[in-house]
């Protein structure tokens, strides 16, 4: 059903109540979803445009100049990938939290591609995907390499143990699985310690404990 209202025209033409962030963001947002209910383009409707330049206004009444915008930004998104939130978002159930659900195994399959390489083997003789099935799945990232696979998931069937790994032949699935926390997957080292202890020589790269 497509049906149109007053409201995001009022407050395009009278925005004198939208003269914070918080306000001009969420008459924007409201606005859109006005426009997508009446059936009209976002692009061309008259009222979401001058939203988003009264949006534009406002941000840039008492901003700081691009150069530092950007700077501020950059050193953001540097603490992000110094912390990333792999060890905030697991142990939480995230099967309908689609934002949470990417963020994580995005960062996961980073992070396999990183442990492969700090371990000794060659990246390009392994596969790292994810595979979700249906919306409600929390999913599982997995590294498969001839000789190993490591895979982790948001919740393990034992809390704190999210990451699993066990010897393959061929990359065919052999041996026991073992379970470590999650946050090995950040640490080679550790790592490295446990793969000594538990499957031992992974290719023609002998995994000694670290020192």
């Amino acid at each position: 059903m497509q049906y149109d209202t007053l409201y995001r025209h009022n407050q395009a033409l009278f925005p004198d109540g939208l003269e914070t962030l918080p306000t001009a963001l969420h008459a924007l947002n409201a606005a859109v979803e006005d426009c997508r209910r009446a059936g009209k383009s976002l692009a061309a409707d008259a009222a979401i445009l001058l939203l988003i330049r009264n949006l534009a206004d406002v941000a840039n009444r008492d901003a700081p100049s691009v150069t530092c915008l950007r700077e501020r930004c950059r050193l953001d998104r540097e603490a992000v990938i110094a912390g990333p939130a792999l060890l905030a978002i697991a142990g939480n159930d995230i099967a309908v939290d689609g934002p949470a659900k990417r963020t994580f195994h995005y960062q996961a399959r980073r992070a396999l591609a990183h442990l492969l390489a700090a371990i000794g083997l060659n990246p390009d003789d392994a596969r790292i995907n994810t595979v979700i099935h249906g919306d409600r799945d929390e999913g599982t990232s997995e590294l498969r390499h001839a000789d190993i696979a490591i895979r982790v998931v948001p919740r393990g069937l034992v809390p704190g143990l999210e990451l699993s790994f066990h010897r393959c032949r061929d990359g065919q699935d052999a041996g026991k699985v073992y379970r470590a926390p999650i946050a090995e997957l950040l640490d080679a080292a550790a790592f490295s310690r446990r793969l000594a202890g538990t499957i031992g020589p992974v290719g023609t790269i002998r995994l000694a404990a670290a020192a």
